[in-house]
Protein backbone atom coordinates (compact mmCIF):
# COMPACT_ATOMS: atom_id res chain seq x y z
CA UNK A 1 0.00 0.00 0.00
CA UNK A 2 1.46 3.33 -1.04
CA UNK A 3 1.72 6.00 1.63
CA UNK A 4 0.30 9.46 1.14
CA UNK A 5 2.72 12.23 0.46
CA UNK A 6 3.27 14.97 3.00
CA UNK A 7 3.02 12.70 6.02
CA UNK A 8 5.76 11.28 8.16
CA UNK A 9 4.89 7.72 7.25
CA UNK A 10 5.78 8.43 3.63
CA UNK A 11 9.22 9.56 4.71
CA UNK A 12 9.59 6.46 6.84
CA UNK A 13 8.79 4.28 3.84
CA UNK A 14 11.53 5.90 1.81
CA UNK A 15 9.83 8.76 -0.03
CA UNK A 16 12.06 11.83 -0.16
CA UNK A 17 9.74 14.30 -1.89
CA UNK A 18 9.66 17.83 -0.49
CA UNK A 19 6.31 17.30 1.26
CA UNK A 20 7.46 14.16 3.05
CA UNK A 21 10.78 15.77 4.05
CA UNK A 22 8.90 18.78 5.44
CA UNK A 23 6.63 16.48 7.48
CA UNK A 24 9.65 14.66 8.90
CA UNK A 25 11.43 17.95 9.64
CA UNK A 26 8.38 19.29 11.50
CA UNK A 27 8.06 16.09 13.50
CA UNK A 28 11.74 16.17 14.50
CA UNK A 29 11.52 19.83 15.53
CA UNK A 30 8.50 19.14 17.75
CA UNK A 31 10.17 16.04 19.16
CA UNK A 32 13.27 18.03 20.19
CA UNK A 33 11.08 20.70 21.79
CA UNK A 34 9.12 18.10 23.77
CA UNK A 35 12.34 16.44 24.88
CA UNK A 36 13.88 19.75 25.94
CA UNK A 37 10.77 20.82 27.84
CA UNK A 38 10.76 17.57 29.79
CA UNK A 39 13.71 18.86 31.86
CA UNK A 40 12.26 22.33 32.53
CA UNK A 41 10.63 23.05 35.85
CA UNK A 42 7.07 24.29 35.30
CA UNK A 43 6.17 27.83 36.29
CA UNK A 44 2.76 29.01 37.39
CA UNK A 45 0.59 30.65 34.70
CA UNK A 46 1.04 34.15 36.13
CA UNK A 47 4.86 33.89 36.16
CA UNK A 48 7.18 34.24 33.23
CA UNK A 49 10.00 31.76 32.88
CA UNK A 50 12.43 34.63 32.31
CA UNK A 51 11.71 36.33 35.65
CA UNK A 52 13.82 33.92 37.66
CA UNK A 53 17.34 32.82 36.84
CA UNK A 54 17.88 29.18 35.98
CA UNK A 55 20.12 26.91 38.04
CA UNK A 56 23.27 27.57 36.00
CA UNK A 57 22.72 31.33 35.95
CA UNK A 58 22.14 31.40 39.71
CA UNK A 59 25.30 29.38 40.35
CA UNK A 60 27.41 31.58 38.07
CA UNK A 61 25.98 34.70 39.70
CA UNK A 62 26.95 33.35 43.13
CA UNK A 63 30.42 32.42 41.93
CA UNK A 64 31.25 35.73 40.29
CA UNK A 65 29.94 37.65 43.28
CA UNK A 66 33.12 36.92 45.20
CA UNK A 67 35.47 37.31 42.26
CA UNK A 68 36.90 40.33 40.48
CA UNK A 69 33.60 41.09 38.77
CA UNK A 70 34.05 44.77 39.65
CA UNK A 71 37.39 44.90 37.87
CA UNK A 72 36.14 42.94 34.83
CA UNK A 73 32.39 43.72 34.46
CA UNK A 74 32.36 42.75 30.79
CA UNK A 75 33.60 39.25 31.57
CA UNK A 76 31.07 38.91 34.37
CA UNK A 77 28.15 39.91 32.13
CA UNK A 78 29.36 37.60 29.36
CA UNK A 79 29.52 34.73 31.85
CA UNK A 80 25.93 35.43 32.89
CA UNK A 81 24.80 35.52 29.26
CA UNK A 82 26.46 32.17 28.62
CA UNK A 83 24.79 30.78 31.75
CA UNK A 84 21.41 31.84 30.33
CA UNK A 85 22.22 29.85 27.18
CA UNK A 86 23.01 26.86 29.38
CA UNK A 87 19.61 27.20 31.08
CA UNK A 88 17.69 27.64 27.82
CA UNK A 89 16.06 24.34 26.77
CA UNK A 90 15.78 25.54 23.16
CA UNK A 91 19.54 26.10 22.86
CA UNK A 92 20.58 22.47 23.27
CA UNK A 93 22.95 22.59 20.30
CA UNK A 94 24.79 25.65 21.62
CA UNK A 95 25.20 24.43 25.19
CA UNK A 96 28.45 22.45 24.82
CA UNK A 97 30.24 25.40 23.21
CA UNK A 98 28.75 27.79 25.78
CA UNK A 99 29.94 25.54 28.61
CA UNK A 100 33.48 25.56 27.25
CA UNK A 101 33.60 29.35 26.91
CA UNK A 102 31.91 29.82 30.31
CA UNK A 103 34.55 27.68 32.00
CA UNK A 104 37.31 29.73 30.37
CA UNK A 105 35.70 33.01 31.45
CA UNK A 106 35.27 31.84 35.03
CA UNK A 107 38.92 30.80 35.02
CA UNK A 108 39.90 34.32 33.86
CA UNK A 109 37.79 35.87 36.60
CA UNK A 110 39.38 33.57 39.19
CA UNK A 111 42.88 34.53 38.05
CA UNK A 112 41.99 38.24 37.99
CA UNK A 113 40.74 38.06 41.56
CA UNK A 114 43.88 36.18 42.64
CA UNK A 115 46.11 38.95 41.26
CA UNK A 116 44.52 41.47 43.58
CA UNK A 117 45.39 39.45 46.68
CA UNK A 118 48.69 39.83 48.40
CA UNK A 119 50.70 36.74 49.12
CA UNK A 120 51.55 35.80 52.68
CA UNK A 121 55.23 36.60 52.15
CA UNK A 122 54.49 40.18 51.12
CA UNK A 123 52.21 40.61 54.15
CA UNK A 124 54.98 39.40 56.48
CA UNK A 125 57.52 41.58 54.70
CA UNK A 126 55.33 44.67 55.16
CA UNK A 127 54.92 43.92 58.88
CA UNK A 128 58.65 43.48 59.48
CA UNK A 129 59.77 46.29 57.21
CA UNK A 130 62.14 48.59 58.98
CA UNK A 131 61.32 52.25 59.01
CA UNK A 132 63.95 54.55 57.57
CA UNK A 133 66.54 55.65 60.19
Amino acid sequence: MAARHGVRRGYGEGCRCDDCKDAQRLYQRRYRERRALRNVTPVSPNESATEFPGPVEAAVNDEIGGLAADARPGLAQTALALARIMDNPKAVNQQPAAAKVLAALLEKLHSASARGRRGSLSVVRSMTKETGA
